[in-house]
């Protein structure tokens, strides 16, 4: 990673996220200024060396704060976001309109217009910032958040994913391309990156990677499309939610996100790292 010597005050959004903290790591060892947004700074507890600033996008009062100053930009959409163009737009036209150097945006692999991921790209496109698009496959960390009382409880993996092959990825390896990106931009252009792990699995090979890493079975339970809106919905999950959810796994089930490259290893200089690696270093999260 180049030294950051010199450069502004990198925003980093998201910031209590899976992406964001490991990427705050980075970009401090690198030596930038970073500046985390987050809803409520109150609670973030977030490392010392990191500037802490509230960004809500439902208020468009906290933009102006959050930006000034800022030289580039990591940007991603909370999920709770469903109406990109209000919520983002200020965002975004705030770091035209004081020439951020660069807007790194987590979008997601496969991207298209039925996808919230896809009018946030279109957003920064248009206001001329100079953009990274970083196109992640599955999150190897869902197994965490959205699926780990089910892996805990009741050792399934219920989706409705069919046979579809997955190139999961961890957010390790996201942040740590994010803060290569932000740290060295003459060595990194505005094409699209598309980042995967180095295998494409089943959730059935993920299930065998499950039980042999837990010693217990686990199983992948199939779920039909209309079953699995069923089950989110009785668990309270927002309707826009759901609707990403759905779509991820009709990609899925399509064959769409099983796709492996090379961008990881490019940059990094190391393999991506496998979910086998993924579920040995959490395994106690699920025990």
């Amino acid at each position: 990673m180049a030294p950051a010597a010199g450069t502004g005050v990198v925003l980093v959004c998201g910031a209590t996220g899976t992406v964001g903290r490991p990427l705050l790591e980075h970009l401090v060892v690198a030596g930038h200024h970073v500046r985390a947004a987050v809803r409520d700074p109150e609670t973030a507890a977030l490392p010392a060396a990191v500037e802490v600033v509230r960004l809500d996008f439902t208020d468009p009062a906290t933009v102006g704060p959050a930006v000034a100053g800022v030289d580039r930009v990591f940007l991603m959409r909370p999920p709770a976001i469903s109406d990109v163009a209000t919520a983002m737009a200020p965002l975004i036209t705030a770091a035209a309109n004081q020439q951020v150097r660069r807007i790194v945006v987590l979008s997601v692999m496969g991207v298209n217009p039925a996808l919230p991921h896809w009018r946030m790209e279109q957003l920064v496109k248009a206001s001329g910032v100079p953009m990274t698009a970083l196109r992640p496959a599955y999150f190897a960390q869902n197994f965490l958040t959205a699926f780990g009382q089910d892996i805990s409880l009741r050792s399934e993996l219920p989706l409705a994913s069919g046979s579809g092959r997955v190139s999961f990825i961890d957010t390790r390896d996201i942040a740590a391309v994010a803060a290569t990106v932000l740290s060295d931009l003459d060595g990194h252009g505005t094409d699209p990156l598309t980042l995967t792990g180095p295998q494409a699995l089943t959730f059935t090979d993920a299930a065998g990677l499950f039980s042999r890493e837990l010693r217990r079975p686990v199983r992948y339970l199939q779920q039909g499309l209309w079953q699995r809106r069923r089950q989110l919905r009785e668990r309270g999950m927002d309707p826009a939610y759901v609707r990403v959810q759905l779509i991820i796994d009709i990609t899925t089930r399509l064959g769409l996100v099983g796709k492996i490259t090379q961008d990881i290893p490019r940059i990094l200089g190391r393999p991506a790292t496998t979910l086998q690696q993924f579920i040995h270093d959490h395994r106690d999260a699920w025990t």
